[in-house]
């Protein structure tokens, strides 16, 4: 979410009570999907351990990871606000643990409670700016552009301290728009300046004030 907290920390307590008393206690699987692409349902999803990928299939039948969501950050938003069908699927990581809640129930608290209304209008708001921000990132020098990805992919714990981005190197090179010669040149780079560590399918950020200035973001 940008540089701002999760939906879960920037509540207070009695808010986080009170989605509790709505919510029921979810667990889900590694690779298991949450819920499809083009599903009806209106539930939201809080993670409160693990991480969920968002992912878009487009007509052509290629699929694209739009987000990686980590404890703290709420999931199936638009879907609960306006009722239409899922623009994404939501598949688990590794174990995610969460809050279930029915939009309807949403709805009800964001009345009661102005604090969680406006949590989930920052939400809404810092996930529209990356979207704008992701529509710029195919013009740019390498370096730019693997460095914009991965802090906009990156999820973050609720300390606000970022974690990994679980991608392989050709999905990343796919949403970057590089070829993965350049791309695995490029992450040698951030490697040799130990600001992230790279593994078979995930990319650790070490250091996130580094990675912005040396890839000038």
């Amino acid at each position: 979410m940008g540089k701002g907290r999760s939906f879960w920390g920037m509540l207070d307590e009695s808010d986080r009570a009170a989605l509790r008393s709505v919510a029921t206690k979810v667990d889900f699987a590694p690779k298991k999907v949450i819920c499809h692409q083009g599903d009806r349902s209106r539930n939201v999803l809080v993670v409160r351990q693990g991480r969920v990928r968002v992912t878009r299939t487009a007509i052509t039948g290629e699929e694209s990871v739009l987000a990686v969501r980590g404890p703290g950050e709420i999931v199936g938003e638009f879907s609960a606000i306006d009722g239409g069908a899922r623009a994404a699927a939501l598949i688990a990581v590794d174990r995610v643990y969460g809050l279930m809640i029915k939009g309807q129930a949403l709805k009800d608290l964001c009345h009661a409670r102005p604090s969680i209304a406006w949590a989930l209008l920052c939400v809404v708001v810092s996930r529209q700016r990356a979207t704008s921000d992701q529509q710029d990132l195919r013009t740019g020098p390498a370096l730019y552009r693997v460095g914009a990805v991965l802090l906009n992919l990156a999820h973050r714990e609720e300390d606000d301290m970022i974690a990994t981005v679980p991608l392989s190197q050709r999905e990343l090179a796919g949403i970057v728009g590089i070829s993965r010669e350049t791309l695995v040149r490029t992450l040698k780079v951030l490697r040799d300046e130990k600001i992230i560590v790279t593994r078979r399918n995930d990319i650790k950020i070490l250091h996130e004030d580094e990675l912005r200035a040396l890839c000038g973001i």
